[in-house]
């Protein structure tokens, strides 16, 4: 009777079994103080990440000048493959507009003339009136 049944016995289990079961929770080793995991703290002073930051800074750098030989072939064509034509960019140049305002209060104070920017000045103007200092009349002044 026990021949009978082996359609029973375990089989291989598939892929998909073994992605449901959860993985066992192993927890972090203990901190001993002789030993450092991984960081050494007493080597984040404000030299140390100094001197981390400017071999970033050179190493960007590098980068840079390197990217020219490496992928400036790349600006030298379109997007159909067809070269493009080499724009010559002049010596000197003013990095300040003449048409269109350079800073933010240029922005605010270029459509004052219109008639949007007079009204947004007579609602500002009344919105601050009750903050304003107001003339006492004449029977408050005492002197």
């Amino acid at each position: 009777m026990a021949e009978g049944a082996s359609y029973m016995f375990a089989t291989k289990k598939s892929a998909y079994h073994d992605t449901c079961i959860p993985r066992p929770v192993v927890p972090p080793p203990e901190f001993t103080p002789g030993k450092t995991l991984g960081k050494d703290f007493s080597k984040l002073d404000a030299i140390t990440q100094s001197v981390i930051w400017k071999e970033n800074v050179h190493a960007e750098q590098r980068c840079l000048k390197n990217w020219e030989n490496n992928w400036g072939f790349l600006t030298e064509y379109d997007a159909k493959g067809n070269v493009k034509e080499k724009v010559e960019l002049p010596e000197k140049s003013n990095m300040f507009s003449d048409n269109v305002p350079n800073t933010n209060s240029g922005n605010y104070g270029s459509r004052l003339d219109k008639d949007s920017g007079k009204a947004m000045q007579s609602l500002e103007f009344k919105f601050f009136s009750e903050s304003r200092r107001k003339k006492l009349p004449e029977e408050m002044i005492c002197y």
